[in-house]
């Protein structure tokens, strides 16, 4: 009996609960005529959004200096939306390390994604009266979170930083206008809140998860920018710098010196008595090899009389190569023994109409057409596959240029060395030829009147 009375107790509590919540429901129905909007007007959200575009606007203007200033592309000038000034200076502040949250995270872009939500949220409350209550909730959410960054800032600004940004000022004003006619607004519509949601769980899911999305998109549109900017200019500084003569000649004397060993079990191309030979380490399946040595064989070509070529096989493969990391040209371990067997059969035409064929075939060298290639040039194909065993003497010659290369450190192909130098790899045209005249003057100033000719 006593259980029993409990019960009932619980009961009657719960449904006095219940009727009382139904009564306060049903008295604020009564209060809202029914041809008013439901929740609240459009006035508060019309409000709501001139502030947004205000905001949008000044963080928009903050992210887009921010990110020309960060990426450091050419010279920034002063932007005459903020020209500095005494304290005033948007640019100094947008470069100080509170600029950035988290050392990643520029502040400017996480305002500007802000703002994008708050156009997001007001303009769907305008078009769509059933979402007003679940925006206006969201937006008094967000803004009570922005109102604690904004005193943050503010206080930055006052206290730590020595210059001052009226646009950053622009935006915490707006974040603190925009929570007061939230805090208003919901006071006196405090009733209403009493109303059952009367949006679909498919408005809502729509609502929440756009206004998401578009502002991740600003946000990831703003890192993409900044990236390709800093990209830009990264390569455009970097172009002019490797390019520059006098930049070059001082990284060449200043680099190490390399002693190239070079004797007649090399393969050459050009006159053996040529003074200046260009040593290249190449791999027979890689593309940039293949355009290097077609350039390579053209400039000595121009200049019979000066230079030469010498090739050393230096395969990107873990089958043979264990300084590399990765199995980069599966196929070029093989493909450099295949190379210099022909040259041993057939000497130094045959190892540069061999290795043509397998730069012009590199999409195919899985397939294995070494013997293919052999027959091809009238080599002799039972003495071409002893020469593709492993303890051949191609294959020793493929192991000691790859020993060579190991003990230089190469990662890469192709690499060329010239007056036991090791010239940059973005060098092309005339600023290549350029290095190799100056090499040559820098180790034989009688011949300061020599022009090397181009391709």
């Amino acid at each position: 009996m006593e259980g029993s009375n409990v019960s009932l107790s619980r009961k009657s509590f719960v449904g006095r609960f219940l009727e009382r919540r139904s009564q306060a429901t049903a008295r604020a129905r009564a209060e809202i005529p029914i041809d008013r909007p439901y929740f609240c007007g459009s006035f508060p959200f019309i409000l709501l959004l001139i502030l947004g575009v205000i905001g949008t606007f000044a963080a928009g203007f903050l992210t887009y200096r921010h990110i020309l200033l960060v990426s450091e592309t050419g010279a920034v000038g002063e932007s005459f939306l903020c020209r500095a000034g005494a304290r005033i200076n948007c640019d100094a502040v947008l470069l100080t390390d509170y600029a950035m949250l988290m050392d990643y995270i520029s502040s400017a872009v996480l305002g500007l994604m802000g703002f994008v939500f708050v156009l997001w949220c007001t303009a769907n409350a305008l078009v769509n009266e059933r979402l007003r209550k679940i925006s206006w909730i969201v937006l008094l959410l967000y803004f009570f979170a922005a109102i604690g960054f904004s005193w943050y800032f503010l206080y930055l600004m006052a206290f730590v930083v020595a210059n001052i940004c009226p646009w950053c000022i622009v935006v915490h004003v707006v974040n603190i206008i925009s929570l007061v006619i939230l805090i208003v607004v919901s006071i006196r519509k405090r009733r209403q809140f009493l109303l059952p949601e009367i949006s679909t769980v498919g408005e809502r899911s729509y609502f929440l998860a756009g206004g998401i999305l578009l502002s991740l998109l600003v946000f990831f549109a703003s890192g993409m920018w900044e990236k390709q900017l800093s990209f830009e200019d990264a390569k455009a500084k970097y172009e002019g710098l490797a390019n520059d003569p006098v930049v070059i000649m001082a990284m060449l004397k200043s680099s190490p010196s390399y002693d190239i060993p070079i004797s007649r079990s090399d393969p050459s191309y050009g006159l053996p008595s040529a003074p200046y030979p260009l040593v290249l380490f190449g791999d027979f399946e890689c593309p940039v090899c293949a355009r290097m040595e077609i350039f390579l064989v053209a400039l000595v070509k121009r200049n019979r009389k000066y230079l030469r070529l010498v090739y050393k096989s230096y395969p990107l493969s873990t089958s043979c190569n264990d300084f590399i990391l990765g199995n980069l040209h599966p196929m070029a371990c093989t493909a450099a023994r295949a190379a210099y067997a022909a040259f041993l059969l057939g000497g130094n035409r045959a190892f540069l109409k061999y290795g043509n064929l397998l730069f012009q075939n590199q999409h195919r060298l899985s397939k294995a057409p070494w013997l293919k290639f052999a027959k091809k040039l009238k080599l002799d194909p039972k003495k071409f596959q002893e020469m593709m065993k492993e303890d051949s003497p191609a294959a020793k010659k493929v192991r000691k240029d790859l020993d060579l290369g190991i003990s230089l450190k190469l990662s890469s192909t192709p690499q060329i060395f010239f007056l036991n130098k090791r010239l940059p790899e973005n060098l092309r045209g005339a600023y290549f030829t350029g290095a190799l005249e100056a090499l040559i003057r820098m180790n034989h100033p009688e011949e300061k009147n020599l022009r090397l000719k181009l391709p």
